[in-house]
């Protein structure tokens, strides 16, 4: 059921926090190297919670970016959805705070957090706390910490995207003139593996009426793709001309694309797809290469199309995803467990796209509840 393709033991070198200090992995910006740092062991907000951290998602925080003055990142990693913004992390509740009453969760227990804006300078520490224990979901006993760890991002925001086209695709099948509903997803990175298998539980209820593509420019990530279930898969090479490119996906695509789901919405995938969309057909964005696009709006109005942007979800929505993938109705992708102590690596093989699936860290074994 767990698609895991190496585990590697964390090393010794990593110490256990005393009750004042932990260690933390960082880095200043996208673009520096990782370090590792002694910093104070938090203390617990009043209405919150202090979580030891055991696993971590391998994903940038915005303010990497930020700090890094890179406008637009020059990241193959990003434009393939193999890497993406956010905060990802699982692990033991630690520590309640005075004021929590008639909590959801109780010391030692397994939790995944909802990933708020705050967090976006934590680093992989091997302790953080979290402001409203709202933001704690159970992990059942069915759902490896290492793999609930990559739901509050890129799955969550996949399971998002696939809740915008729910209704559009739902509307498409009732159209008796149209035998086949089209879904384009662009990128066979980790967002978009993800994106497949939602799709796959809430969109393909007929497998005759429903055919997913994806595209993407790496043929080994498309390989993937087709062993998770795609219909079809599209090799984007972008060594050949554009209108080579947009003909080979029409080719492929026979009747246009219905709903296209593009993570990477850069300057090319987007027009790509509006030139491949068929008329009333829907176009969902991820903006996770943060390009401005120029869209030729009179064109959109008369082919009567539509452009939805994402959002991160929701905490019932992560709730919801931890249910569905602890019960084995969604499928995770690929993923492969490091120890944050290889972040360095970890994070080239991913600016590069050279790791398939998901990227974990192994921040800590989770440790006996210290209260």
């Amino acid at each position: 059921m767990w698609h895991r393709q190496r585990k590697k033991i964390l090393p010794a070198n990593m110490d256990s926090p005393t009750p004042d200090a932990m260690k933390s992995v960082k880095r200043n910006s996208i673009v520096d190297k990782f370090f590792v740092s002694k910093d104070p062991v938090p203390p617990v907000p009043a209405t919150g919670a202090k979580i030891q951290v055991c696993f971590a998602g391998a994903c940038y925080a915005e303010s990497e970016l930020e700090k890094s003055g890179h406008q637009l990142p020059r990241i193959a990693g990003i434009h393939d959805t193999t890497l993406f913004p956010g905060f990802e992390v699982s692990g033991i509740v630690d520590e309640l705070g005075t004021a929590v009453f008639m909590p959801k969760v109780k010391p030692g227990d397994r939790v995944v957090v909802f990933p708020r804006k705050e967090f976006s300078n934590v680093g992989f520490a091997q302790f953080i706390t979290v402001e409203d224990v709202n933001d704690l979901i159970r992990i059942p006993d069915s759902l490896p910490l290492e793999v609930a760890a990559i739901l509050p991002s890129g799955a969550l925001r996949s399971f998002s995207a696939v809740l915008r086209a729910k209704p559009f695709i739902e509307a498409k099948m009732k159209d008796t003139s149209s035998p086949v509903t089209n879904i384009l997803i662009v990128g066979a990175g980790a967002m978009g593996l993800w994106t497949l298998q939602m799709a796959h539980h809430f969109l393909v209820e007929d497998k005759g009426k429903v055919r997913i593509t994806v595209a993407d420019t790496n043929i080994t990530k498309l390989m993937i793709a087709k062993d998770q279930g795609c219909y079809n898969v599209i090799h984007w090479n972008d060594a050949i001309h554009e209108e080579h490119i947009i003909a080979r996906t029409q080719d492929a695509i026979s009747g246009g694309v219905d709903i296209a789901i593009d993570f990477v919405s850069s300057l090319r995938t987007i027009d790509r797809c509006i030139k491949v969309l068929r008329e009333e057909g829907v176009l969902i964005v991820g903006g996770n290469s943060k390009h401005k696009v120029t869209i030729d709006l009179n064109e959109l109005a008369l082919k009567k199309q539509s452009i939805l942007g994402v959002d991160r979800g929701t905490v019932d929505q992560l709730e919801t995803l931890v249910h569905l993938v602890g019960s084995g109705m969604v499928k995770p992708p690929t993923y492969t467990v490091y120890p944050v102590e290889e972040a360095n690596k970890v994070f080239e093989l991913l600016n590069e796209s050279r790791i398939n699936g998901r990227a974990i860290l192994q921040v800590q074994p989770p440790q006996p509840n210290r209260k």
